[in-house]
């Protein structure tokens, strides 16, 4: 297969610290899972004049500083509200103020994993959580704070599970639409790529990413505004001859609040499908959110929004296990490389 390249005009962002991450999202006692904090900026809801019913609609979002999106919900009928949208979280979870504005009952104590260790946390019970055309109903929510996760919820795989995803950064619009097993792609593209991936606790992992020829475990989260790679992965990149590049220290919050010290650097070319990314932003930290996916001893990424808006679109189709990159063309591609050039020239 040809070989593209996508360089990240990011490396100046290694030395913005603190950063505001987390790891993957919140499940029951066991095994564990981990859960991420995000913001952006609420999309609407469209309601039918005759039936006042929520019908499907594009949603809008922003990404700001965070690099994060979220839409409206409503919960038990009351709302809207703004969650965030975590490919990367495995349950939905709520804000405990909003839990307790509404006055929802609570549900059984959860055990998570959050990127720097676990914590036993309340559930919510929710009688129905709505977006657009989706809906959930009858489950319990684990609730962290409002100001941690940034926003009054997220939503999880657990209601993304049998759709699929269409992001368009250049449009700054987001669909979830209905799919069935062996559905062609929306995204056709001559220069798009499509990646195969497996399934682990609902979470879409890429099969097909390398770092100098070794397999390297990549999770699409759009949850997580930058991307976390694990101690394998960061003994992986250290190792390597032809990285020049320092580590430099950073401090990732999770969503409990908790500061975890991690280490920040840019991986040179990181290769999924063929298609190369270049000087890409990775912050590393011993998170539990890996061990919960079985991913400790195995080089693991946790794909943030920073790299995957380098991209014109991204479709996450999650019952076909398949994510498809929409590249940018050529004349964006080359300004990528003249800002990354440009970047790299006044030392950042």
């Amino acid at each position: 297969m040809t070989h593209v390249a996508v360089r990240s005009p990011l490396w100046a962002l290694l030395i913005a610290t603190p950063l505001m991450l987390a790891a993957a999202s919140p499940m029951p006692m066991s095994p564990q899972a981990s859960a991420s904090p995000h913001l952006s900026h609420p999309a609407d809801l469209i309601a039918d004049p005759a039936t006042g019913e929520v019908v499907p609609s594009v949603q809008p979002f922003d990404l700001d500083a965070t690099r994060r999106m979220a839409v409206k919900v409503l919960v038990g009928g009351q709302g809207p509200f703004s969650f965030l949208v975590d490919t990367g979280a495995e349950r939905t979870v709520i804000a405990h103020e909003l839990a307790d504005r509404l006055g929802l009952i609570e549900g059984t104590k959860l055990r998570l994993a959050t990127i720097g260790g676990s914590a036993t946390v309340q559930s919510f019970r929710i009688a129905m959580l709505q977006m657009t055309d989706l809906q959930m109903t009858g489950f319990e929510a684990p609730a962290f704070s409002g100001r941690h996760i940034g926003a009054a919820g997220l939503i999880g795989v657990d209601m993304l599970e049998r759709r699929r995803i269409l992001i368009d950064f250049r449009k700054e619009t987001m669909q979830i639409l209905e799919t069935r097993m062996r559905a062609r792609p929306i995204i056709r593209d001559d220069d798009a790529i499509i990646v195969t991936a497996r399934n682990a606790a609902g979470r879409l992992i890429l099969s097909d990413a390398r770092l100098d020829g070794k397999r390297v475990d990549v999770i699409v989260d759009t949850g997580a505004q930058t991307s976390v790679g694990n101690l394998a992965l960061q003994k992986m990149v250290a190792d390597r001859r032809a990285n020049r590049l320092p580590f430099v220290p950073t401090t990732l919050t999770a969503v409990t609040g908790e500061a975890v010290s991690a280490a920040r650097t840019a991986i040179r070319r990181i290769t999924i499908n063929g298609m190369d990314v270049n000087d890409l932003p990775v912050s590393f930290a011993d998170s539990q959110a890996f061990r919960a996916l079985g991913l400790v001893d195995r080089p693991a990424l946790l794909l943030g929004m920073d790299s995957l808006s380098l991209f014109d679109r991204v479709e996450i189709d999650f019952p076909n296990r398949r994510v498809v990159f929409d590249l940018p063309d050529r004349a964006d591609r080359q300004a990528l490389q003249r800002m990354a050039s440009n970047a790299a020239a006044s030392g950042g």
